[in-house]
């Protein structure tokens, strides 16, 4: 009797186990890099820019992709960053700014001295489900040093089409659109910067 009980219990006991939900799949991991920079047109600045990890909404700079349906914000289900979206950008723009090849150097903020920082908070990270564009928005403010004078600002806007409703879609287009606002930012910075060092060389 007592050897009954106890494999009826045991039998209880594996089917409780096989009930149980099994675990939900690893997240996809996208990545969220410069790609292929081109040498930037313009005149060299002998100067070394820092940039700094952006600021903005944490739904928009962490390690999910972000897609929007009127006023509601959702996550792409299953489907991350392969590193937070703030340290990811910011080496973006450092690569972009590095390759581009005007500026003498480019570094982050805190690694070295520098004659710049480059200040940005991104606006909008996501993918609007009206228009199936991946927006990418940043507010970016040219710093002089020493003083921390803003000496140029300018919102930065690039999108790109969404193919269809998928992750690895929704990915993709942020990538892009990403890589061409860092391309349209280190303009911005490097063609303010040589502005500014050819007034200095007048004023002499």
């Amino acid at each position: 009797m007592m050897r009954a009980s106890v494999f009826a219990s045991l039998g209880l006991l594996g089917g409780c186990i096989s009930l149980l939900p099994d675990p939900p799949p690893p997240p996809r991991l996208y990545v969220l890099e410069a790609g292929e920079i081109a040498v930037a047109e313009g005149a060299p600045v002998d100067a070394v820019i820092a940039i700094a990890l952006p600021s903005g909404e944490r739904a928009l700079l962490g390690a999910d992709l972000i897609w929007r349906t009127g006023d509601q914000l959702a996550y792409v289900g299953q489907s991350q960053w392969s590193s937070r979206a703030e340290a990811a950008l910011q080496s973006m723009l450092l690569e972009t700014l590095t390759r581009q090849h005007r500026f003498a150097a480019a570094t982050r903020i805190g690694e070295a001295r520098s004659d710049y920082e480059l200040r940005w908070e991104v606006l909008d990270f996501e993918v609007s489900d009206a228009s199936m564009q991946a927006r990418f928005v940043v507010d970016v403010k040219l710093v002089a040093l020493p003083g921390r004078r803003i000496v140029a600002q300018r919102i930065i806007e690039t999108e790109a089409p969404v193919a269809e409703r998928s992750s690895s879609a929704a990915s993709q287009a942020l990538a892009r659109a990403a890589r061409e606002g860092s391309a349209r930012i280190g303009v911005f910075a490097a063609d303010n910067a040589a502005a500014q060092a050819s007034a200095a060389s007048i004023n002499r």
